[in-house]
């Protein structure tokens, strides 16, 4: 199982460019696998939706917050680096135009030489949605078409689609993806409707922001949804699941975790550890340490 990173940047005036490209780079040297951003295109200082990944329902942001855009904070650490994978954790496509998708995503994988890797998500806030201009309902079978439209520009030269959300003819989005067919897509969420979009539309799955501190019950949720779908975790799809570290764990604690996720078949376990700009060093290498990793 690999070990990645997931981390915010822009939130505050210390985690700023020259501190995400450090952090890039730190994180390439000690082993770690990957680094992993979110996305929120713009915030509020009160919601009126329920954030899904707290008990009590309250976003764990207060007040004004700052985040850099995703896809341009990979392409920085990308250019620092050379072996660390990068990837979104996760853009909510459906409130950006999927040809716009496609062109930057695109981008994204040449500048990282192949080491993007996309993934995609609805979200979870209806503010977010019409402070864009964006409707809320549909929005599932919107993201499922703008996925589609997005491989096919990525597929041909000169693409034509024609959904219910999506229509477009003779559209030359190019050149095309450095990978072949375009990065990676992975669904995030930890709804059963995600994980079976995720099956079904996607190249792997990612559970992001969960609260669960032991990963079993979200991987057990996954495995059964795979056998009801007749896949396998040896077929190229994708498992991957992003956890917080909580500061009342110790270091036993976080290691018997890390322990256990091996043992459930995930791919990669992607930890939000306390990285701090003032001791980035430090703390990097001491996580690194207590992990086993190769620096």
């Amino acid at each position: 199982m690999k070990i990645g990173l997931a981390a915010a940047f822009g939130d505050s005036p210390l985690r700023d460019v020259s501190f995400l490209k450090e952090f890039a780079r730190a994180a390439e040297e000690c082993g770690f696998n990957s680094l992993w951003v979110p996305e929120h295109i713009v915030f509020f200082t009160r919601y009126t939706d329920p954030y899904p990944h707290t008990p009590d329902g309250v976003a764990p942001w207060k007040g004004r917050f700052g985040l850099y855009d995703p896809l341009l904070v990979c392409a920085v650490a990308a250019c620092v680096t050379t072996r660390l994978r990068l990837g979104s954790a996760v853009l909510i496509v459906p409130e950006r135009p999927p040809l716009l998708v496609a062109k930057e995503v695109m981008t994204l994988d040449h500048i990282a030489g192949g080491r993007f890797e996309f993934g995609a998500g609805l979200g979870w806030s209806s503010q977010e949605y019409a402070a864009l201009g964006v409707p809320w309902p549909g929005r599932g079978k919107r993201f499922d078409e703008y996925l589609e439209a997005i491989r096919v520009v990525w597929a041909e030269e000169a693409a034509e689609y024609r959904g219910e959300f999506v229509r477009f003819e003779d559209a030359v989005v190019q050149p095309q993806p450095l990978t072949r067919g375009g990065p990676p897509i992975l669904i995030g969420g930890n709804s059963e409707f995600a994980i079976r979009r995720a099956l079904r539309v996607g190249d792997g799955w990612i559970g992001v922001g969960t609260r669960y501190d032991d990963p079993e019950p979200l991987l057990a949720r996954m495995h059964a949804a795979l056998d009801k779908a007749g896949r396998s975790r040896n077929d190229g799809f994708q498992i991957k699941l992003s956890l917080p570290y909580s500061p009342k764990n110790s270091d036993d604690d976080l290691l018997n975790m890390v322990g256990k996720a091996a043992n459930l078949g995930l791919h990669e376990l992607v930890l939000q550890l306390p990285i701090r700009a003032k001791s980035l060093a430090g703390d990097m290498g001491r996580w690194s340490g207590l992990l086993g990793l190769a620096g």
